[in-house]
């Protein structure tokens, strides 16, 4: 059996080809896959080596030859045709001619694992195309390469944003190239020009550090200057469409807090997550970002991580008088210093609120908030997630949780390593929690049965 010329359909992957043909009495087409050279094997007679291709063939080579000149694809009816060509043609040709002619998942996946070999593959959703993928995955590269001496906004960065700007749903940027070290400044490339023309943006990771210490590396080229912040607030404020904003591993000052907070709340009217980690925020930094925001602003954040911002009980006050405001799901706090006095508060906070998961783990916490946890175990509704973890609780804390435990119903999750509490007495916790899951589990099964049967009565 004969598969040289590709045509069974491109989505079968090789796992379910090989449960129904064996390698050995088949001829694999000759395609840039390690998984189909990986079985590939020697033709077993000299008529298959020497096989002529059929006049289709020889015509459909003529197109994959001839493609920057005539890039014929849509035009071709027969779907073996079509597959032919997106196993034959050359991934390197140019990203505009490709893009403009071609949809098809197989041959952007085949471009993808082509160019970046090495990287792990990126996990898609069944609303994830891979042309997306391929092209978030190509600004970041140009972004994160990029000079700042190179950057030419309606030269190199134009000619990107035309061919990648109507597929950028998410952008990931791990690092920026450092001013040369004989600019006067450390401003990085501006990102305001590509932010403010991405329209269906939805989630940006951004960060300003450096990985490589090259040439231009110099002290402070790790840090935003005014330019950088003034230039990336303009960007955010254009970012219309955007749910998910993540600044990590940059250090803010506390007035560029003020301009962040500015651009997030009157640009993106959606914003759901909102996560700003090992910035060194500071009390300074809090208390200037919540300054610029009123009763209304974030009326859609769910999700807020404060990881490892040098917080302490200063600034957890100052959080917690606001967050009353704010729809929070999820507040994260972990690796910040506000002690006892800064989780009563945020204790006090989270009676009025909708949260479902907090985590305060290694954030200074004594035994001395035994007595409003257990407030919060018995009064709160909502929460099912807690992490309390590398806290110096003690015994006695957990003597006085298996008393009350008992009264929550909603309770899920509960982190209690690393802070005191003994083997045997985290395992009964576990085991009540693992109850309280089979519980609900049970519970929203016969909600959905009676769903079920109302539906049939009122037909």
């Amino acid at each position: 059996m004969d598969f040289t010329y590709c045509e069974f359909p491109s989505t079968v992957s090789i796992d379910t080809f090989q449960a129904y043909f064996n390698p050995k009495d088949v001829k694999l087409p000759k395609v840039n896959s390690k998984s189909l050279n990986q079985i590939q094997t020697e033709p077993t007679s000299e008529c298959q080596v020497n096989e002529a291709k059929s006049l289709r063939h020889l015509v459909l080579d003529a197109i994959v030859s001839n493609w920057s000149e005539l890039p014929l694809y849509r035009r071709l009816r027969r779907r073996e045709d079509r597959n032919y060509i997106l196993s034959q043609l050359d991934t390197q040709l140019p990203l505009q001619l490709l893009s403009s002619h071609i949809r098809d998942d197989f041959f952007w996946r085949r471009c993808y694992e082509l160019r970046w070999r090495l990287a792990p593959l990126q996990a898609r959703g069944m609303e994830r195309r891979w042309i997306n993928i391929y092209m978030e995955r190509h600004v970041q590269e140009f972004i994160e390469n990029m000079q700042t001496g190179d950057y030419e906004q309606d030269g190199n960065v134009q000619t990107a944003l035309d061919i990648c700007a109507a597929y950028i749903n998410q952008l990931e940027i791990n690092l920026l190239q450092p001013a040369p070290s004989d600019s006067e400044s450390n401003d990085h490339i501006p990102l305001d020009y590509l932010l403010s023309n991405l329209p269906d943006l939805r989630r940006l990771r951004l960060s300003y550090s450096t990985k490589t210490a090259g040439i231009n590396y110099q002290k402070g080229c790790n840090q935003l200057t005014t330019r950088d912040i003034l230039l990336l607030a303009k960007g955010l404020s254009q970012c219309h469409e955007l749910r998910k904003f993540c600044l990590h591993n940059t250090k803010l000052a506390a007035y560029q807090l003020k301009f962040l907070a500015h651009s997030l709340d009157k640009g993106c009217h959606h914003l759901k997550e909102l996560s700003l980690l090992h910035c060194a925020v500071g009390d300074a930094g809090i208390r200037s970002f919540l300054e610029t925001c009123g009763k209304e602003s974030f009326s859609t954040l769910t999700v807020l991580d404060l990881t490892n911002n040098k917080i302490t009980e200063e600034g957890a006050y100052t959080l917690s008088c606001t967050l009353r405001h704010v729809p929070l799901q999820r507040l994260v706090l972990r690796l910040n210093p506000i002690q006892s006095d800064g989780a009563a508060a945020i204790f006090h906070t989270l009676q009025v609120m909708p949260i479902r998961e907090l985590n305060l783990g290694s954030c200074g916490i004594s035994e001395t908030i035994t007595k409003l946890f257990m407030m919060l175990i018995c009064q709160h509704k909502t929460l099912y997630n807690i992490d309390l973890s590398n806290n110096c609780l003690g015994e006695d804390f957990g003597k006085h949780l298996l008393k009350v435990i008992h009264c929550n119903k909603i309770l899920e999750e509960l982190d209690l390593r690393n802070t005191g509490l003994s083997l045997g007495m985290r395992r009964k916790f576990r085991e009540f929690l693992l109850k309280n899951a089979e519980r609900k589990r049970h519970e929203a099964f016969k909600q959905q049965q009676r769903n079920k049967f109302k539906a049939i009565v009122k037909i």
